[in-house]
């Protein structure tokens, strides 16, 4: 039994990752101290995936989508709401927690706690060009302040324009067209997700938004947004010289990685923060999970970072175990989990399993009894990714074919 009584270990950030790090933390016997610093939102956990979906979909409520409350037993668990992590001390192993309505202006300033383990889970926030910030009637989504807020406007059916057709800006544009709302969707590339599907399951998320009454804009980026009065319709300018003008936007541009905080630690932070196979940082006692962690996949060969859900908890639990088996004199395992992940638009699954970026070949098949799109993504010969819609089945076949290799490698490392 490894002596924990007297350690502290602190938890950065109050979503699913951090979350499932608590968890892990009472299912693995610790009985040391947690102190978990949830973030600015003030809210128990909730299931992000929601938000942009059945939330705005008016499908369930806020207490619906609330995370399972934890079984702490045996952990001294502190809560803190409202507050952030502002800095990492690069010389010793503390933390410096400050309430997010302040600034720290010295190092004096919040509360330094010391720690025998951090985990990093402060995930990303929604990407907003300084131009667009502040702006009346524009919105992002990524919490669930936003979602209620753009929830909000919906009874007035306004006209709602969509910037980004990525995973979130295709699934809004999708959800608000369910409300029977007029919608344009700006689609800065060829197609919607093309960049996570490819062309071909581009192609069909784009005739589904037309079959479903969205207006598109290919190829087209906005440059500038101007409200025309306080509260009134926002008028956009593209790059083509073109303008439209919405009752509402919603920006889907993407996320950046809340990692500011960790800026002259000593660690990297180029892009999320970098860890090894195993989820630990340059400080062994530093751990990462959820959409910060960038770590090498051991079954890929490539450093990622990945921003899906089923990810932020199966690396979490990951993290906890790889320093337990540091405190028990084990060398970690690498997190070789083949990610995965889901859309729901217009009653329509999209499911992807592996990591598609960088495939040399595809192979498109037409499966199922309404002959939707499955593609296979091949590098240099190999299955790295499989996607589908409406094709559950298949994709898990997929799945277990690509994990395979990774439990082949995790038991290599075992013996």
């Amino acid at each position: 039994m490894v002596a924990t009584t007297s350690q502290t270990v602190v938890v950065a950030g109050g979503s699913l990752a951090g979350h499932r790090v608590v968890a892990e933390l009472a299912r693995h016997g610790f009985a040391g101290d947690v102190v978990w610093v949830r973030g600015p939102e003030g809210t128990a956990p909730y299931s992000r995936p929601a938000l942009s979906k059945e939330l705005i979909q008016g499908k369930v409520t806020r207490d619906d989508i609330r995370l399972p409350g934890l079984d702490t037993h045996g952990l001294r668990l502190r809560v803190v709401d409202h507050a952030v992590c502002a800095r990492l001390d690069p010389d010793d192993d503390r933390v410096l927690v400050t309430p997010t309505h302040e600034a720290p202006a010295e190092p004096s300033d919040g509360e330094w706690i010391p720690f025998d383990a951090l985990f990093v889970c402060t995930g990303t926030r929604a990407r907003l060009p300084e131009a667009f910030a502040g702006l009346p009637n524009v919105h992002c989504l990524r919490t669930l302040a936003d979602a209620e807020r753009i929830k909000e406007r919906l009874p007035g059916r306004p006209r709602t324009v969509v910037v980004g057709a990525g995973l979130v800006g295709s699934e809004i544009a999708a959800s608000l067209r369910s409300c029977g709302l007029p919608v344009e969707l700006v689609v800065q590339g060829r197609l919607p997700m093309d960049t996570v599907f490819g062309e071909d399951l581009g192609r069909f998320c784009l005739d589904r938004h037309h079959a479903n009454g969205v207006t598109t804009r290919l190829l087209t980026t906005v440059t500038g947004l101007s409200a025309t009065e306080p509260d009134g319709p926002v008028v956009l300018t593209f790059d083509d010289g073109g303008q439209t003008c919405a009752d509402l936007v919603v920006l889907g541009l993407g996320a950046v990685t809340a990692c500011e905080w960790l800026h002259g630690s000593g660690l990297d932070v180029s892009d999320g923060l970098g860890c090894d196979e195993a989820l630990r940082t340059a400080r062994p006692n530093v751990f990462a999970a959820g959409d910060i962690a960038n770590w090498r996949h051991p079954v890929f060969g490539r450093r990622m970072r990945v921003e899906h859900w089923s990810n932020a908890s199966a690396q979490a639990r990951h993290a906890v175990e790889s320093w337990w088996a540091g405190l028990e004199g084990r060398e970690p395992a690498p997190f070789a989990e083949v990610p995965y992940f889901w859309s729901d638009q217009y009653g329509l699954k999209y499911q992807m399993v592996g990591h598609a970026r960088g495939h040399d070949e595809v192979s498109v098949e037409r499966i199922g009894a309404d002959g939707y799109p499955f593609v296979t993504y091949f590098r240099e010969g190999r299955v790295v990714a499989a996607a589908g819609v409406n094709a559950p089945r298949a994709v898990m076949r997929m799945k277990a074919r690509i994990q395979s290799e990774a439990t082949t490698i995790q038991g290599a490392y075992a013996g």
